[in-house]
């Protein structure tokens, strides 16, 4: 029960780190994330840095939760947008029902998105394995306190590949395929992995504690 794998969003699909036992044992890249999933046939658990269990009217108590306890990095928790925003056909589309929902604005950045939340939103249904991650809930629970150095910078990515590095995720030079991917993104996935093996070995805790399902059928929690 120990090899799981965590996903993240990258520029052009999807990076995915593979431990055994929170040691490196791969990573891997596809531009859709069900093709990725079913190169994961034998994980037993897998995160994934999206929005999974999208809201009917926002916002969910996951978003919330989080943000809380993420602290000085709480914007990196943006709150999931209803589903019929996602589903929209385009930007000034989702903005305008949005405006109806909730009385704001849908960035340009925030939309973008749009394509691999529905891409989770499909996969999550049927399979069991995935849990929503988010990679700085997770880093702050590893760290056993807020962070406050952007992973955009120098300090950031130094002091989450260390958190890592404590906790037994060595991430080699060489990724092969994956070497392509971003370095926060690699490092999002990793945490997201370290998250999923807490997942797979019950250790792990979400926000909200005790999720229910929504009108999906899907319950929206953030798993750390």
């Amino acid at each position: 029960m120990t090899l799981v794998a965590g996903i993240d969003g990258y520029r052009r699909g999807w990076v995915a780190i593979v431990l055994d036992d929170l040691r490196y044992q791969s990573a891997m890249i596809m531009p859709d994330l069900a093709g990725l999933v079913a190169r994961l046939e034998t994980a037993w658990s897998i995160g994934v840095d999206i929005p999974i269990g999208l809201p009917h009217r926002g916002p969910r108590t996951a978003d919330i939760e989080a943000r809380r306890f993420v602290g000085p990095r709480r914007n990196s928790v943006f709150p999931t947008l209803p589903r019929v925003v996602w589903e929209a056909p385009d930007l000034a589309t989702a903005r305008q029902l949005n405006q109806q929902l909730s009385g704001r604005s849908v960035s340009a950045q925030t939309f973008a998105l749009r394509e691999k939340v529905l891409q989770a939103d499909q996969v999550a249904v049927s399979d069991p394995r995935i849990r929503e991650v988010h990679p700085e809930v997770s880093f702050r629970e590893l760290a056993g306190q807020p962070l406050t150095a952007p992973k955009s910078t120098w300090a950031g990515i130094s002091l989450r590949r260390g958190l890592l590095l404590g906790a037994g995720v060595e991430l080699p030079d060489e990724l092969g395929e994956a070497g392509v991917a971003g370095i926060a993104d690699v490092l999002d996935a990793a945490i997201v992995a370290w998250s999923a093996h807490r997942i797979a070995i019950g250790e792990a805790r979400s926000f909200p504690r005790e999720p229910r399902p929504g009108r999906d059928g899907i319950a929206a929690a953030i798993w750390y």
